[in-house]
């Protein structure tokens, strides 16, 4: 009996020794970087990831960054502020708000690893239009979702080599491959794929793995589908193409929309009520189009809160463009925009126009009130990025939009998401993609709480 006392203090002990052993020698060596944004909803996921993590640990977020760094969802832009704040740092963690860890396991493997760069590595089966076509398809880059351990040398040798960097940046477009890019190019090191102890579900040997997506579980109960209102930019010689597709996938006839175009088939089109004829059409740019809905919507539809602008070869799914929206519409009064955030460089982001743009009316107010096209043809997306930062309301960047198809993301990747949109329906079967990505049966608790005819 007195063996066993021994041997349980000594346990206790040990155990004690340990943790205050890891303490002294972490505090400050070791920090977390949480991809952040400054949304309640997304603030209340990061302190459900802080409440897994001690407080010795340093926590930090990218939000935090806004006011100093202009392009600081980029995440490389804060490094150099992140050495400067911690000079005993020797490995940095950078990870999303649903990332989970076996902090301990992680430190230790950190500790005794020879390696600078690691995480769980993703992949392109073909060369892809958000990755600039790039043949380099057995090159990994990280998923953010299980985290990216980053040693101190790795991150000196980049911030010192990005002073002199002269190549010009102008499109931020996939955070995780152009951060990874350029680590390779300015530092010459690759990144390590452990996917086996990186993970993006959970398994016993896992050091981290990624615990889901956002749960959309916060739903704003009184946002139904009626007062979602739909503006779907669109052209004569597709009426009878891709709006005919979008038809057979999501768009219904119980849905609130209208096809904004430049003219109808007297023959086909003048019984649909839907269209609506705006005078000038544009080959590419569509500031005047998109511009002409945000009036439109604000003038005509005062009883729909919410806007949704696609183009019509916009696959989407509208249940969870519903359970979005109840999530982050979370006032009226507060304007804001959710979109697939794109940067320009280290001036300004914007949502890009293809994956879906959605407005509350407050938003649309202040965006019509302030802002007006350049020129007809201005790119549409990407002057409502600089409008939204001049007049200062907040792009929420929702990374289940897609710019582009199924095919130009990694499987890994899309296999741990639940995708809102695709778009470009070229060389794929489109019912087969919503089909296969996007489509949902209706629950019972979704309603449509108006039930009338606003057209």
């Amino acid at each position: 009996m007195k063996t066993l006392y021994i041997l349980f203090l000594f346990t206790i002990f040990s155990f004690y020794y340990y943790s205050s052993s890891l303490t002294n020698q972490v505090t400050n060596e070791f920090i977390i970087l949480i991809n952040s944004q400054s949304h309640i909803y997304i603030l209340s996921q990061i302190h459900n990831a802080s409440t897994f993590i001690p407080t010795y640990i340093p926590l930090l977020y990218t939000h935090s960054y806004i006011s100093s760094i202009s392009n600081w969802y980029a995440i490389y832009p804060i490094f150099s502020s992140i050495i400067h704040q911690y000079p005993q740092l020797k490995w940095l963690f950078i990870c999303e708000p649903q990332t989970r860890m076996n902090l301990i396991e992680l430190i230790k493997y950190a500790e005794k690893s020879k390696d600078f760069y690691i995480g769980h590595g993703l992949y392109d089966l073909e060369p892809s239009i958000i990755h600039h076509y790039s043949f380099s398809l057995d090159n990994p880059y990280p998923d953010l979702s299980s985290g990216i351990l980053i040693s101190r040398h790795v991150l000196t040798l980049f911030i010192d080599r990005l002073k002199s960097y002269t190549k010009k940046i102008d499109f931020i477009i996939d955070v995780k491959y152009e951060l990874n890019q350029l680590i390779n190019e300015l530092t010459g090191i690759k990144l390590l794929d452990r996917s086996d102890i990186f993970c993006n579900k959970y398994k016993h040997n896992c050091l981290t793995w990624f615990d889901g997506q956002y749960d959309y579980s916060c739903q704003r109960t009184d946002i139904q589908l009626d007062d979602l209102y739909i503006g779907i930019k669109t052209f004569i010689d597709f009426h009878n193409t891709r709006i005919d597709l979008l038809k057979k996938t999501w768009l219904n006839d119980k849905l609130n929309y209208n096809l904004f175009t430049n003219e109808i088939n007297k023959t086909i089109d003048n019984k649909n009520e839907r269209f609506i004829i705006l005078k000038e059409n544009t080959e590419r740019g569509h500031c005047h189009k998109t511009f002409s809905i945000l009036n439109y919507f604000y003038e005509n539809k005062e009883n729909f809160q919410y806007l949704i602008i696609v183009d019509d070869d916009t696959l989407l799914s509208i249940q969870r463009v519903l359970r979005l929206i109840q999530c982050f519409m979370l006032s009226n009064d507060i304007p804001i925009v959710l979109g697939e955030r794109y940067g320009y460089g280290d001036y300004y982001d914007y949502p890009t126009g293809g994956s879906g743009m959605i407005f509350n009316r407050q938003a649309v107010r202040q965006i019509i009130s302030n802002c007006q096209c350049p020129l007809p043809d201005t790119p549409d997306d990407m002057f409502l990025g600089l409008c939204l930062k001049r007049i200062n309301i907040p792009l929420i960047h929702t990374s289940e939009l897609h710019q582009a198809q199924p095919n130009a993301y990694s499987k890994d990747w899309l296999d741990h998401q639940k995708p809102i949109s695709f778009h470009k329906f070229e060389g794929i079967n489109v019912e087969e993609v919503y089909q296969t990505y996007l489509h949902e049966e209706p629950p019972i608790e979704i309603k449509y709480h108006h039930e009338k005819d606003e057209f």
